[in-house]
């Protein structure tokens, strides 16, 4: 799928507003992430957080990968691969973000991405490289917030504040795969 409507999309029809909101990660979310990423080997793939949330504050507490299709230059979820993997979550854990890997360096969203998200209250994340390690946590992640009809790319120092490591409880992970 190397359709151009699939890769370039619009400008932002208004500036990006910065949030209060703040995701707290242990550092097992960030390797168990990547690890399900890299699994996919050259394709991209995708991984879900889910965890407590509270106001402007959520905790990562399960890393899932679902069932899904991937290809060199994208993914794709069906509808009852989502159902699995939400199936056993507890009461009160809420999807948080949606991750996914692209083939290089770029980790802004094209129209695929775009179209791809679950759920417009949560982040989505691009991990670079197929999810292999390229820079120090959060360099070279995109990290992206639905706001004003607009995926917006945060800025890096954006991220920092929005992305905090920490310690939290036992994670969680599941991959559906």
């Amino acid at each position: 799928m190397q359709d151009e409507y699939l890769l370039r999309r619009a400008p932002a029809p208004s500036p990006y507003v910065p949030s209060r909101f703040v995701l707290q990660l242990p550092p097992t979310a960030i390797s168990a992430t990547r690890e399900m990423l890299q699994r996919a080997g050259r394709r991209e793939a995708c991984v879900f957080w889910y965890g407590d949330r509270s106001g402007d504050i959520a905790t990562v507490c399960s890393v899932r990968a679902p069932r899904q299709r991937s290809m060199p230059g994208n993914y794709h979820v069906e509808a009852d691969a989502m159902s699995e993997l939400v199936h056993d979550l507890p009461d009160g854990w809420k999807p948080l973000a949606q991750i996914h890997s692209h083939p290089g360096a770029n980790t802004e969203h094209s129209r695929y991405d775009d179209a791809m998200i679950s759920s417009r209250r949560i982040l989505s994340l691009v991990f670079p490289a197929y999810g292999m390690q390229t820079a120090a946590w959060p360099q070279g992640i995109g990290v992206h917030e639905w706001q004003n009809d607009y995926w917006h790319m945060l800025a890096p120092r954006q991220v920092q504040d929005r992305l905090v490591v920490m310690p939290g409880p036992a994670l969680d992970t599941r991959d559906f795969r």
